[in-house]
């Protein structure tokens, strides 16, 4: 540990190495008191979850500033920039990450900074982040920030010692967000400060006490935590106008952030654009995620896409009340659609997937299509992970408090360990509480299994009747899938290189289903892609003969011109009307069969 001058003596500069404990100090204080900071977050919608973003987003920081070595401060600043902007979370983690985007450029080219170059840093950090907020408000962190940033300025003039500027300006700082109230209605309603204002004043302390006696351990001296019995926030207006928190990040050249605004500003509120000419954070409240997304992509490349639904969070967070007896946990190697996921209220534990040393949450992290993307570019071949524990059993602390019992079902034990994960995490909230099931299967065909379980709770049919109907659509599911190489199965191990080369030289066109243990299994094979898209159907059209009804389901990895054969074939065959789910397949299925891929999955039913 930085062994840091005594009290009594002045501090005249930060170098690199002391701003990066600092700032550690800092994010671990504002990550101990996120519980308090969830418990006050009514602005801008009150779903509880402020602590929480702003804690991911110095735990984020933390971990990447602890590798840094670099003594410069214009060196730390610029990861603690690229950090926060990569690891940010909802409105409070984008401001912070501009925050310090600001703050790097202020310091630019500095090995050490005084006081009055701390300054000058900080205003331009205050200005930075102001000008990421499409319609900022007072009386919110930006408030604060800028009291904050407006005292150093002042009082940098009159003293050389970091002890005195930072202790001085955090009294400015708590003095601000004291005022926080009287400047924005819904505070005042619920009688609480703002909570992201209250946790930039936490990341403060956290400064101020390293600076102050050099350890980052000694978190809890002189903390301003507003109490909680105060506060009244079930006495605020709970109607969210939109819906979902969508982030992402866009990368591209010479991103022009006024074009962003213009192009957004009527997709929702609470529109925040962070970052720099090459790289943003977009964070905007919309109803229509997807079609932010679509209003993005002429910008640049989308990766990181986010979506949480503030309904549910406020719900969960303030309701008091159960969101229903039963509740459905699954794995993002399943496939539905994002709308049926968020009205049944689907809880996804991300698989992980490792292209070399990076490991992304799928479907967080990386969507199937960015994953698609990146796969045909990959110099290693990617592999997929089992969720860590850690995540696991975080979704079930999240799902818990909120139903009688749980139903996690998930890919199957023949392919993953992530049942064994699952059986593991369920343990530790009691016999009763969590029952796993393997699914024997994944992708859309996992999808239909979990929406006869959404089907059946809807129903409120009792627990051992939805168990029964989980059973029965898992003996009575079938997928098949065609793949338009050999290449990705030779890439992932499943074949050995001489028959990638033999059917390459062949054109053979696998065509791959799951055995009732929910093994990769070789079904049929072909020549050519439009024989084997021929024969998958024909596979499926026999498979459904003993059976009276159907539920149908397409899933595709970049390859919607097949999907819509494949859906145009099944309604002609059956005579459908309704509609068939289309969706991208899960990377747990792609990582083997590549871009190009298609299938069609369905339950059978004998009445």
């Amino acid at each position: 540990m930085l062994k840091m001058k005594s009290r009594q003596e002045k501090i005249r500069y930060l170098d690199g190495f002391r701003l990066k404990n600092a700032i550690i100090a800092g994010g671990k204080l504002v990550e101990k008191m996120q519980e308090g900071l969830n418990k006050i977050n009514v602005f801008p919608v009150p779903d509880g979850d402020t602590g929480t973003n702003m804690a991911l987003t110095m735990s984020q920081i933390s971990v990447d500033l602890a590798e840094a070595t670099d003594r410069s401060v214009s060196a730390v600043s610029l990861q603690l920039a690229e950090s926060a902007l990569m690891g940010a979370q909802g409105n409070s983690g984008a401001i912070l990450a501009q925050f310090f985007h600001g703050f790097a450029e202020g310091v630019k080219g500095k090995l050490t900074i005084s006081t009055s170059s701390f300054a000058v840093a900080v205003q331009h950090a205050k200005i930075s982040a102001r000008s990421a907020m499409s319609h900022p408000k007072e009386g919110t962190i930006l408030t604060v920030i800028e009291d904050f940033a407006n005292y150093i300025e002042l009082a940098s003039r009159k003293t050389s010692d970091f002890n005195d500027l930072l202790k001085n300006g955090l009294k400015k700082a708590r003095e601000s967000l004291a005022e926080t109230p009287k400047k924005l209605e819904v505070l005042r309603k619920a009688n609480v400060v703002d909570a992201g204002a209250q946790g930039f004043v936490h990341l403060l302390e956290g400064i101020v006490n390293f600076i102050d006696n050099g350890k980052i351990q000694k978190l809890y001296q002189n903390i301003s935590a507003f109490k909680l019995k105060k506060a009244k926030v079930l006495q605020v207006d709970s109607d969210i106008k939109f819906r979902f928190c969508t982030e992402c990040i866009l990368e591209g050249k010479e991103i022009s952030r006024s074009s962003l605004n213009a192009a957004l500003a009527i997709m929702g509120d609470s529109l925040i654009i962070a970052g720099g000419k090459n790289r943003v954070r977009v964070h905007i409240h919309t109803n229509h995620p997807e079609q932010v997304f679509a209003k993005l992509t002429p910008f640049g490349t989308i990766s990181s896409q986010k979506i949480d639904d503030m309904w549910q969070q406020h719900s969960e967070k303030f309701s008091g009340k159960m969101v229903g007896k039963i509740g459905i946990v699954t794995d993002s190697s399943c496939d539905l659609p994002f709308d049926f996921i968020e009205e049944n209220h689907i809880n996804i534990i991300p698989v992980k997937i490792v292209f070399g040393n990076k490991a992304y949450l799928d479907k967080v992290d990386l969507s199937p299509v960015e994953f698609y993307n990146k796969l045909t570019k990959a110099a290693i071949h990617p592999k997929t992970s089992q969720p860590a524990m850690a995540d696991i059993k975080k979704t079930y602390d999240r799902v818990a408090p909120f139903y009688e019992k749980i139903i996690s079902i998930h890919l199957p034990r023949a392919v993953s360990g992530t049942l064994q994960s699952i059986e593991r995490a369920a343990e530790l909230f009691g016999d009763n509480k969590i029952t796993s099931v393997d699914s024997k299967t994944i992708s859309g065909a996992l999808g239909l299994v979990v929406m006869e379980a959404a089907a059946a709770v809807k129903q409120e049919l009792p627990f051992n009747r939805v168990i029964e109907k989980i059973q029965y659509a898992i003996e009575n599911i079938h997928i098949y899938v065609s793949l338009p190489t050999l290449k990705y199965l030779v890439k992932g191990g499943r074949i050995s290189a001489s028959k990638g080369v033999i059917g390459k030289i062949l054109n053979l066109n696998p065509i791959i289903t799951f055995d009732e243990e929910g093994k990769v299994k070789l079904a049929d094979k072909a020549i050519g892609q439009k024989s084997a898209r021929q024969k998958t159907f024909n596979l499926i059209s026999q498979k459904a003969k003993p059976y009276k009804r159907y539920k149908f389901i397409v899933a595709h990895a970049n390859a919607p011109e097949k999907a819509r054969w494949y859906l145009n074939q099944l309604k002609n065959h059956f005579k459908i009307t309704e509609e068939i789910p289309v969706v991208d397949a899960a990377p747990a299925l792609g990582v083997h069969t590549g871009p190009g891929t298609a299938g069609i999955a369905f339950i059978g039913y004998y009445d």
